[in-house]
């Protein structure tokens, strides 16, 4: 073959390539934090004032009887594996188990495998160091916040979403008022303006890409932003920032000529209280799981102005990615393992209209929900069982199986006819076989999890990937300092942090009670923003099972920002890191809320 037919065969494809990229579907999926149907005008009409998120779900296909888990990193687990969070190592938003296993597959790393530009902007909660972080996790391009939201302990210091300094793509970038249309600057604002930088870039690589939004916004603590209405409160401004927010969104995709071929989602990550639903956010009731849940593709037949319908099957979080899989034919990725297997169902049949297509498998599962905040698994602890009952075509029952502790009654709602779960109808003789299938789906779950139940999410340190690791007291084992106000104070506590060690080496540690981006305004002893503290000794251990690596203290200088050692010999593999500040009594004072590890050069 000569190099004129080469070079005709390879433009050929180059074209054949980019009219197929161009004419897939994008997908944006937009979550905000810790609100729920009380949020919206659309459910209540004298609530925070949200005429774009209305408009959306007037032309959207509605979810009715969507459900996620009752708190952040469970819900985000469950939703980016398809798999419920507790299988997948979270069941809890601190203390290390809000890490999300490393060996688990996300739809990141499956809409990058089928094409796809992925990128994720805002809130992650599902770890910050190596190999947890987005970036390891299948997402291209990532800006995001640490911890779970502004101001938690390992966000970037003093962050608030009115004036924050933000990691873009490893970069650190402070938060301006931007030309966006928008009075202020606003976390909502910046993290949509990346997300449309994003698309641009796509759009003229003409590449599909996948978009993931979950804000953290409205989660507490709440300050009111620049373009809030006069006598909103903080949180209903911050409510209608989002709303503004998805307005331009929906703009740009139709300014950019897309909208019609973007999947557009709208969901958000917990219950938010509801006038209509019991409990709210940390509940197992509906108010703590059923959310809001829009999706709208006018080109693939799913709503479209004057075509919103809704779809009243029982829908989960962890049934988006075969769902997505199933709508736009994606690949899995190659030699998924068996332990590893999607537990979500697709609801692509119960989409259109046509309930001849409504698999009879779909219809019979169950779907187990709960929320442990523990540290390792406990059966019957906050637990739910959902699931729909049909006769033909039609839902005759919506049972909700609920336990609150090993020591708490059963208890059993029929949703569909008492939505507030008022009556408890457990005692009731005529539901013994449902409570018996729904008890039995129970312990099928929990096998699950426990087949894992005892393993630990380990940082891993030392590698290349992560050049210097920085341990937050948020990830303590055994405690509990999850936000910065609790380094201001000098919350005493001290826990354990699981790590790997990548290599046989001699490694740095830089204990210290403040972070490095304020060093040049504290000392170890320093009050800085809060209240200072007498450190005068600060201790080290490392173990694995019965073997102890290091027990060490040392003397701290109060003019250090810190207090360093350098531990040699330090073996490949897993192991426990503990630490402790003491005053001169030794007593404990406050924590190592910052632990700056690397390898010696």
């Amino acid at each position: 073959m000569n190099i004129k037919i080469i070079t005709t065969f390879t433009l050929l494809l180059m074209v054949t390539v980019n009219i197929f990229a161009q004419d897939r579907p994008n997908v944006i999926f937009v979550m905000p934090d810790d609100i729920s149907h009380n949020a919206f005008s659309y459910y209540k009409k004298n609530g925070p004032r949200t005429p774009n998120i209305d408009a959306l779900a007037n032309e959207s296909v509605r979810l009715t009887d969507f459900h996620v888990s009752p708190s952040c990193s469970p819900t985000r687990a469950a939703l980016l594996t398809g798999r419920p969070s507790d299988v997948v190592g979270v069941w809890h938003t601190i203390n290390g188990r809000n890490m999300m296993r490393a060996d688990e597959i996300t739809m990141a790393d499956v809409f990058k495998e089928n094409g796809y530009a992925t990128g994720l902007f805002f809130k992650w909660h599902l770890g910050d160091n190596y190999p947890f972080r987005p970036k390891d996790r299948g997402f291209e391009y990532v800006a995001w916040i640490k911890g779970g939201g502004t101001s938690q302990q390992p966000d970037y210091w003093d962050n608030t979403n009115n004036h924050a300094n933000i990691w873009v793509n490893d970069s650190l970038v402070k938060m301006t008022d931007e030309d966006d249309g928008i009075k202020g600057a606003f976390t909502n604002n910046f993290f949509f303006n990346r997300a449309m930088e994003f698309m641009d870039a796509n759009i003229e690589k003409k590449k599909p890409f996948f978009v993931y939004l979950p804000l953290g916004t409205a989660h507490a603590p709440h300050v009111t932003p620049p373009d809030a209405r006069k006598g909103a409160s903080a949180k209903t401004a911050t409510i209608e920032n989002i709303d503004k927010n998805m307005g331009r969104l929906m703009q740009y995709l139709d300014d950019r000529g897309i909208a019609d071929n973007t999947i557009l989602i709208f969901t958000t990550d917990n219950g938010g209280g509801s006038d209509q639903l019991r409990g709210g956010k940390g509940s197992n009731y509906d108010g703590g799981t059923r959310v809001p849940s829009f999706v709208r593709w006018k080109k693939g037949g799913l709503g479209g102005v004057g075509k919103a319908r809704e779809v009243t099957p029982l829908t989960a979080h962890i049934d988006w990615l075969p769902t997505f899989m199933d709508i736009l034919d994606l690949k899995d990725v190659p030699n998924r393992p068996e332990k590893l297997k999607i537990r979500g169902k697709s609801f692509k049949p119960f989409l259109d209209k046509d309930s001849l297509n409504d698999p009879v498998e779909y219809k019979k599962r169950a779907v187990i929900i709960n929320d442990m905040w523990t540290e390792f698994p406990e059966k019957y602890k906050k637990l739910s069982v959902k699931k729909d009952i049909w006769d033909g075509n039609t839902i005759t029952h919506k049972w909700r199986l609920i336990r609150n502790s090993v020591n708490s009654n059963w208890e059993l709602y029929d949703v569909l006819v008492d939505e507030k779960q008022k009556v408890d109808v457990i005692k009731n003789s005529a539901n013994d076989v449902i409570v018996s299938e729904l008890k039995e789906e129970y312990e099928k779950w929990w096998q699950l999890v426990d087949e894992r139940s005892d393993e630990y999410t380990r940082i891993v340190l030392g590698n290349d990937a992560e050049p210097e690791t920085d341990l937050h007291a948020m990830d303590f084992h055994g405690t509990v300092i999850w936000e910065q106000n609790a380094v201001k104070k000098g919350d005493k506590g001290s826990g354990f942090i699981a790590v790997e060690f990548d290599k046989t080496r001699t490694y740095n540690f830089d204990l210290r009670r403040w972070p490095k981006e304020i060093e040049n305004e504290t000392t170890l002893t320093s009050a800085g923003s809060g209240v200072a503290l007498p450190i005068a000794i600060a201790r080290i251990k490392i173990w694995n099972g019965d073997t102890i690596y290091v027990d060490e203290t040392k003397k701290a200088n109060p003019n250090a920002d810190g207090v360093k050692f350098t531990l040699k010999n330090l073996p490949k593999g897993s192991a426990f890191i503990q630490t402790w500040f003491y005053n001169a009594s030794e007593e404990m004072e406050g924590a190592v809320y910052y632990n700056y590890v690397s390898l010696k050069e």
